[in-house]
């Protein structure tokens, strides 16, 4: 007999201890590097580039904090202010002949049953004398405050100021006026009402500043593309902005520009570079014929500019504490070789560069750049020279042997 015994086991679930804890939202962005840059300076054998006629309206330049405001695709019928420009009451995008539009933080209140408060910021480059500067203001509702360049210029209570009578003027603002970045800063309020919609309390602001300057010189702006005797503008990315203009340059001739280049969220290195285009011959005249030029399409232009650049404190005057970059008497295809990086530090500051250039032999003399015609002589007689000057940033991390002599544009 075989006996079989079998063992029982009892078997269950046992519980263990655990924990989990979980990092949520990881996540990686490339960084950005951005530069803009504006000229807010430039002179032409001591005249300075100044604005004869300036009008500053309401549009997409206008911004709400970091955000460019929106032009509005409806406008109310009850909004018939003109803005002394002619106005047509209903038609959309069109607050005037001028050319300013209704705008608001959005295409028409987000909450029209509530009062909401925003507050516009509409930047411009002005240089030269004003002889008058005057604002032209709508608004629906009402606007708790206008300022430009901080000063407090008004405000009102009327809850109904979009409307030709209700529009309101305020003059002689010209004294607010400075060299170089203006703000204008308008606060407007849009009053709720209970049970309302975006088109039956609709929100909006329309404004001009008309601004006229005393030109008397000859060396004035005019906004008018490749006629222009001299050009100012703001902080920007270039597209047709030029620093030089000057189709009748004489020995002796001199000129200064103040030009500022500003990067946002990292830090970098800047290196202004030139490419010399075009440097042309053109005519042969008998002084030339005299001094043994000859027809050849290589001009003499290029060697008889001579440049200076240093990195100014802004007002545009060399002082001999600040750095040099390049020069005195560098030629402008040699600009690349002699800059010095510079440091700009992320955020939005502003590293502002000097140019004096000279028709001859320029010299540095203490604070005191010098302009000596009389080694140009007549070679250069008709010669033209055209350039490219290009503003170029690179990333400070990580890039420790960084310099502006192996920048290839393009690359």
């Amino acid at each position: 007999m075989v006996v079989v015994v079998g063992a029982a086991v009892a078997g269950g679930t046992y519980a263990i201890f655990n924990d989990t804890e979980t990092s949520t939202g990881n996540l990686f962005v490339a960084g950005a590097l951005d530069l803009t840059v504006d000229q807010t300076l430039a002179s032409y054998n001591g005249e300075e580039c100044g604005t004869c006629h300036l009008e500053i309206v309401s549009d997409d330049s206008t911004y709400v904090g970091i955000n460019p405001a929106v032009e509005l695709s409806f406008v109310h019928s009850a909004w018939t202010a003109d803005l002394d420009g002619g106005h047509v009451a209903g038609m959309p995008n069109d607050g005037a002949n001028d050319g300013s539009k209704w705008i608001w933080i959005t295409d028409g209140p987000t909450l029209p049953t509530l009062d909401q408060d925003y507050t516009f910021d509409r930047s411009f480059v002005w240089n030269g004398t004003a002889a008058s500067a005057v604002l032209y203001l709508a608004t629906d509702n009402l606007y708790t405050s206008v300022k430009l360049n901080g000063n407090v210029i008004g405000s009102t209570a009327d809850e109904n100021n979009f409307t030709t009578a209700t529009e309101d003027v305020f003059s002689g603002l010209e004294g607010y006026l400075v060299q170089g970045t203006n703000t204008l800063q308008v606060t407007v309020r849009n009053v709720g009402l209970s049970g309302s919609t975006a088109t039956s309390n609709p929100a909006g602001l329309l404004f001009k500043l008309e601004i006229d300057g005393t030109c008397n010189s000859g060396y004035v702006y005019q906004n008018t593309p490749n006629q222009s005797t001299c050009m100012l503008w703001g902080e920007t990315d270039l597209d047709n902005e030029y620093f030089f203009n000057f189709d009748d340059v004489k020995p002796g001739d001199w000129g200064r520009n103040v030009i500022s280049l500003h990067v946002e969220d990292n830090d970098a290195f800047a290196c202004l570079i030139s490419d010399v285009i075009e440097d042309e011959d053109n005519d042969v005249t008998d002084p030339e014929v005299a001094v043994n030029d000859v027809v050849n399409p290589d001009g003499e232009l290029d060697d008889e500019l001579e440049f200076f650049l240093w990195e100014d404190n802004g007002d545009g005057a060399y002082q001999n504490t600040e750095q040099i970059i390049a020069g005195p008497g560098t030629n402008l295809d040699q600009i690349q070789t002699e800059m010095v990086a510079m440091s700009l530090t992320g955020g939005g500051p502003t590293v502002y560069l000097g140019v004096a250039w000279c028709a001859g032999d320029q010299t540095l003399s203490g604070n005191n750049i010098l302009c000596d015609g009389s080694t140009m002589g007549d070679i250069a007689q008709t010669d033209s020279l055209l350039a490219s000057i290009s503003a170029y940033v690179e990333q400070q991390r990580n890039n420790p042997n960084f310099s502006c002599e192996d920048v290839v544009l393009g690359n």
